[in-house]
Parts: C-alpha cells; structure tokens; sequence
C-alpha cells in the first residue's frame, strides 16, 4: 500500500544493433547506470546507448489520500496505470484514479495488467475483458493493455519500448514563471 507519493527515477536504454530483436534491444536500469555499456546477447556485440531519463511517480490509491495522489498527478506527462490480475477491475481506487487522468486530459497512457504471474489464463483472460470494458469511453480506451509481471520483470522490455515510440517528450517552457496551486493551507510551487 502506497501511503505517500513514491518516487523514482530510471533510464531506458536502446541496443544500436539493428539486428538485435524486439523487444530484448530495450532495457531500463537506475539513474546511476552508465549511459554507454556492452549489449550482452550472445553474438550482438551492440552497445546499449541511453534513450530516455524518465521519473515515476507511484500515487496512493486510498480515499484519504485522495489530495496526495492529484499532487503528484499534476506533474505528469504520462501515465501507467496498474491493474492487479488477481483482483476484479476495477476496484474502486483505479476508478479514481482513471478519473483523475480524464480530469487532467492526460492521453499518453499505458494499462499494465500487472501480477500476471499470480492467475491463471482463463482468469487473466477475463480481467483483460473487464480492463477493456472499464476504460470504454475514457480518454484510456485506445490505450494499449500489458500483460506483465513486475516481480518477474516479464514484458518490462515492452513497457520501455512504448514509453521510447509512443510517448512524446513534452516541450518545457523554463522562462515563464511557476504556477501556483493550492489549497487555504498549503501552496504548491509547479514549473509551467
């Protein structure tokens, strides 16, 4: 359970090897990996080069920290929206937060199917279903759905794949001045 916004940064990497397949060519590791190193598939002799420097923000999912969560959801350029498999779709905190997105006319959004690894294909089967009806009508209904697994790091080669192809670098303005929002007791600082 997420109490607070979590934060972390990470880099995706491409292989320059044009030879080296799909989704294996991608990868992601922490801010401190180098931005050069060797690609080690058998045979590619590639270097995997940085592509992308990306920030996430995991925001809570509980009613009382509602306020938290559109904090966090203010400084976002795009969105993954997890999906537990071994629960039915949608439970009541991933309604708020599919909201919150529609609200913030957010559409670079990724649907990640995620504890794949916990069900069985029948049963993930019939949450893909439940995932494809729930996002009916929203700004997410053209969004892709992932199947992974996050603890066995299965199909995160694909999930950098599409934030590099699909997801745009916004462009910042850093000479106007910051906006301001707020409540009566606190005032939030945001860059433009």
């Amino acid at each position: 359970m997420t109490i607070k916004l979590g934060y972390a940064n990470a880099k995706i990497f491409e292989c320059d090897n044009d030879k080296c397949p799909r989704p294996k060519r991608f990868r992601s590791a922490g801010s401190s990996k180098e931005d050069v190193f060797p690609c080690d598939r058998p045979g590619c002799g590639g270097q995997f080069r940085l592509v992308r420097h990306v920030s996430f923000v995991d925001c809570p999912g509980q009613d009382i920290l509602m306020t938290t969560m559109l904090n966090g959801a203010a400084v976002m350029d795009a969105a993954l929206l997890l999906i537990a498999a071994n629960e039915t779709c949608p439970q009541p905190q991933t309604s708020e937060h599919l909201a919150v997105l529609g609200i913030m006319k957010l559409n670079s959004i990724l649907v990640l199917q995620n504890k794949i690894d916990l069900v069985k294909e029948v049963q993930a089967k019939e949450q893909y279903q439940q995932i494809i009806d729930f996002v009916k009508g929203t700004n997410a209904e053209d969004a892709p759905i992932i199947q992974i697994s996050a603890l066995l790091k299965y199909n995160i080669e694909v999930i950098c794949e599409y934030i590099i192809r699909k997801i745009p670098i916004p462009l910042r303005d850093f000479t106007s001045k910051p906006t301001l929002i707020g409540k009566k007791e606190k005032v939030f600082i945001l860059s433009p």
